[in-house]
């Protein structure tokens, strides 16, 4: 990480720690907000059901190449987890919060142990093969909802993904 987006991480995250109304207006100005969205029902009981998680956390694999947050518009990529990524194997790359406590334990912002243990209960049928980590530090979206989005979902697809349950880092 070059010194520049060291600094801006910092800044970054006393920005949101100390005015975290301006910081939500300043995030929130690169979004744009779908209207006419359908609503979609459970076809089935969550016992039943194949879960993924999906975060902006970004959390991916160690071996996994890191995010790119030295792109000053931020990195549209994702990168995919396996259903059996032990928390060891995982790290965090992302400017935009502090990440000393997802990095000691990656669970906070993608619990993909508790959903073993859901599997093992009984509560949903499995955790899928693919999980999703983003980047969400992403000031030009277009790239992400063009091209990321997309394949995730057909990913999803191919995978007989019930529910996606979205962790926002």
């Amino acid at each position: 990480m070059k010194r520049k987006t060291k600094v801006k991480s910092k800044l970054s995250v006393a920005f949101s720690t100390n005015f975290p109304e301006a910081y939500k207006k300043f995030t929130l100005k690169h979004v744009n907000e779908r209207q006419g969205m359908p609503e979609t029902v459970l076809a089935k009981p969550f016992r039943e059901c194949k879960v993924a998680l999906i975060t902006t956390a970004g959390i991916h694999l160690k071996s996994d190449r890191p995010f790119d947050v030295d792109n000053p518009a931020g990195d549209p990529t994702y990168r995919l987890i396996p259903a059996a990524a032990q928390e060891e194997e995982l790290t965090v790359t992302h400017i935009y919060y502090n990440t000393k406590f997802a990095k000691t334990d990656p669970t906070i912002v993608f619990p993909l142990p508790q959903l073993r243990a859901l599997t093992d209960k009984g509560e949903i049928r499995s955790v899928a093969d693919v999980n999703v980590g983003l980047n969400g530090g992403i000031l030009e979206t277009s790239a992400v909802e063009q091209e990321a989005i997309p394949k995730v979902m057909a990913l999803f697809e191919n995978e007989q993904v019930d529910i996606a349950l979205l962790v926002p880092g």
